[in-house]
């Protein structure tokens, strides 16, 4: 009985091994012959960005909920996972010369980005403002920062009409306009804020929970979960690499149904985020 019950063990692994190589070898099949000789999967990423893909100090690899989702992705279409480092700004434009095959690290689904790349999108996401904690009472929304100085990621287009939205508002009230100083990074645009040169810091509100998270009692969320403007965050891939983009479309898609997805996004606290499909060019503006 002992052997007959270590076969049908054994028959029944076989079995759930070779379902998800059935899986995951249909979305493989998409994915570019030159990506699949090649056997590595090449990401271009600013690895500055938790909780969505950073590197933690003295460590070399990248890691966050996206590192993790593809990570699983690349895996299961059997392929390596090579991450090439660009500052955000750069990271379409490095899609467009062919610099990687992918981009990631909290890229947002947009229409008008949709001109020139496409999106998987794979977490809902939002603009919220950083502040000192001192300074948690004094702001409530954007337009509590009239005449006072903001900072934000460079490249942030989404962000930039929120801003310009509300600085119109600033003006409408007849308060002064807020300067805006577009940033590299989110390390420096966090140290600008740390410095005192900025009153808040806008980015995407997972990564303002995670630095609120890692130093208790230094920083604060306005409003508490203030969304200045909602959006998708989102992996892209060149107009003419449908067949990669349908490949990890597929595979996210494989994993939100067998709760890979679901699970991932729990491990970093974002679960809250996750979408109930993974979708294609779906971004915040064409959703209800």
């Amino acid at each position: 009985m002992k052997h007959v019950a270590t076969a049908l063990l054994a028959g029944m692994l076989a079995c759930g091994a070779t379902g998800a190589i059935a899986q995951s070898s249909e979305a493989a099949k998409l994915v570019p012959q030159e990506i699949r000789d090649r056997g590595t999967l090449t990401v271009g990423s600013q690895q500055t960005f938790p909780p969505v893909e950073f590197k933690k100090p003295n460590e070399t690899a990248v890691t966050g909920v996206s590192a993790d989702l593809l990570a699983e992705i690349a895996r299961r279409l059997d392929l390596r996972l090579e991450y090439i480092h660009g500052e955000y700004s750069s990271l379409i434009p490095g899609l467009e010369s062919k610099r990687f095959d992918m981009a990631s690290g909290g890229i947002s689904d947009t229409e008008e980005r949709e001109q020139k790349v496409d999106f998987v999108n794979y977490m809902m996401s939002g603009g919220s403002i950083l502040v000192r904690a001192a300074d948690k009472e004094k702001y409530k929304t954007i337009t509590d920062f009239c005449g006072g100085t903001v900072a934000m990621l460079l490249g942030s287009n989404t962000i930039m009409k929120a801003l310009e939205a509300a600085n119109a508002d600033c003006e409408a009230a007849g308060k002064a306009r807020f300067t805006v100083d577009q940033l590299p990074s989110a390390p420096d645009a966090k140290a600008q804020l740390d410095l005192g040169r900025v009153d808040g810091y806008l980015g995407d509100f997972p990564a303002l929970v995670y630095f609120v998270t890692n130093a208790p009692g230094s920083y604060a969320v306005v409003g508490g979960n203030y969304i200045l403007t909602p959006y998708i965050t989102s992996w892209a891939f060149s107009k003419d690499n449908a067949g990669l983009r349908d490949a990890v479309q597929k595979t996210a898609q494989e994993m939100l149904d067998d709760g890979t997805y679901k699970k991932l996004l729990t491990t970093w606290g974002l679960e809250g985020g996750a979408l109930p499909e993974i979708s294609v060019n779906l971004p915040a503006s064409k959703r209800k």
